[in-house]
């Protein structure tokens, strides 16, 4: 007579004992969903007085990858601003000196300016040390272009900040904004793209600070790599 194996773990070819595990692991990943999982990790850890130290490191880690996702937001919208200045075609801001509109310019600018300095002070306040040195860079550039943005009414601080002055921007000829933000314009242009660099390390380091966590979130998902690097979470 044939005979039909039914044990679900052999034909997976995981051993006789597989049909337990299955359920073991289905069952686990059940009680991680609920809360249970949580729970007893308290409980184990509150006997032996670590809870604090757990959870510590937790709260630590999330708030590493918030400091990340605010570099990465921030320098993502300083790119966004520098290219509605250095637009092409029917969006330029500077295409006709003749129909040049100054005001629209300076909002334009003035948003610029409010995303750099955005954009430094969360770099300030990360520990990564690649994304300070873009940061670092990008100031040193925009030191270098002090006398040139003066000529535009922007000043640079002693802090690496921009200020710009509303009148004395408006003032200044379409030229030499367009020659600094334009299409064409090198400092728009070179602050897009350290912008892009520091948007992109603050990405990479919040995968990879998710991956090193190892963690089971509130919903059971698990935040972390498992054996090929993919994501766990991604099974949940």
């Amino acid at each position: 007579m044939l005979r039909i194996n039914t044990s679900y773990g052999s034909m997976l070819g995981y051993g006789s004992n597989s049909g337990y595990s299955l359920y073991s692991s289905l069952s686990q990943m059940s009680s991680v969903r609920s809360g249970a999982y949580s729970k007893a990790l308290k409980a184990y850890y509150g006997k032996n007085g670590n809870t604090s130290s757990i959870w510590r490191n937790t709260n630590s880690n999330l708030s590493v990858n918030s400091e990340l996702g605010s570099v990465k937001r921030e320098s993502g919208e300083l790119v966004d601003s520098a290219k509605k200045l250095t637009a092409t075609g029917k969006n330029n801001l500077f295409a006709d000196k003749e129909k040049y509109d100054p005001d629209e310019a300076y909002k334009a600018v003035s948003a610029f300016v409010t995303d750099y300095n955005e954009t430094l002070d969360a770099a300030d306040k990360t520990w990564n040390s690649a994304i300070t040195t873009a940061s670092s860079s990008m100031s040193r550039m925009t030191g270098i272009m002090s006398g040139s943005l003066s000529k535009a009414g922007i000043t640079v601080g002693v802090d690496g900040k921009l200020s710009i002055d509303e009148e004395n921007f408006k003032k200044a000829d379409m030229d030499t904004v367009k020659n600094l933000f334009g299409s064409t314009g090198y400092y728009s242009r070179s602050v897009a793209s350290s912008a892009q660099r520091i948007s992109s390390i603050a990405g990479q380091q919040e995968l990879k600070g998710y991956g090193n966590q190892n963690l089971y979130g509130r919903n059971g998902s698990y935040y972390g790599y498992y054996n090929s690097g993919l994501f766990f979470n991604g099974l949940l």
